[in-house]
């Protein structure tokens, strides 16, 4: 479709909100932007696992959509933690989380958005098998100065993913079941 001279194309791709704190947009946003906070670059299956995960927290675990993301308390700033239950939302990432989500082009938010529906109302299948968590790898070594959470060790190696606990490896992240 071409546009005449004077007329502006219509956006259908929310834009990512810039409130100053996420504990207060609605579940879909706040699902959305984490994603595209945590998985940004990766396929669209890779996209949908983290979304995914989120579910699998929220539901599952009856943390609902904020405590699945940002905790208990609901909220990813001013709370007194330094860490929130996703990265993406710690308080030492604030100022770029904020650079990240206002600079998102419409086609890189697409895929964002239609993940996050898709696995708050199940409407594709999960692709990481009921993972309840998921990490680099490489980065999280590189972090934690060698070693992985407990959560995702090899219980004889704490610097080698626990394989049995593997449920999928898409992109740079890895899925892994409780």
């Amino acid at each position: 479709m071409r546009l005449s001279e004077g007329e502006r194309a219509v956006s259908i791709v929310p834009r990512f909100p810039l409130i100053e704190e996420p504990g207060q947009w609605d579940d879909l946003t706040l699902v959305a932007a984490t994603a595209f906070l945590e998985a940004e670059g990766e396929p669209f299956s890779g996209i949908l696992g983290v979304c995914w995960v989120i579910r699998r927290r929220a539901v599952d675990w009856k943390l609902g959509w904020r405590g699945a993301i940002l905790g208990g308390d609901g909220l990813a700033y001013g709370d007194g933690k330094p860490y929130e239950a996703l990265s993406a939302w710690d308080d030492d990432y604030r100022v770029r989380a904020r650079a990240r989500l206002s600079e998102a082009a419409e086609t890189v938010r697409e895929p964002f958005w239609k993940a996050s529906a898709a696995a708050i109302w199940e409407l594709l299948p999960d692709p990481v098998a009921q993972s309840a968590y998921y990490l680099n790898v490489a980065v999280t070594l590189k972090i934690r100065g060698g070693t992985l959470p407990a959560w995702a060790a090899d219980p004889v190696d704490p610097k080698k993913i626990n394989g049995a606990k593997v449920a999928a490896v898409i992109g740079r992240h890895t899925f892994v079941r409780a």
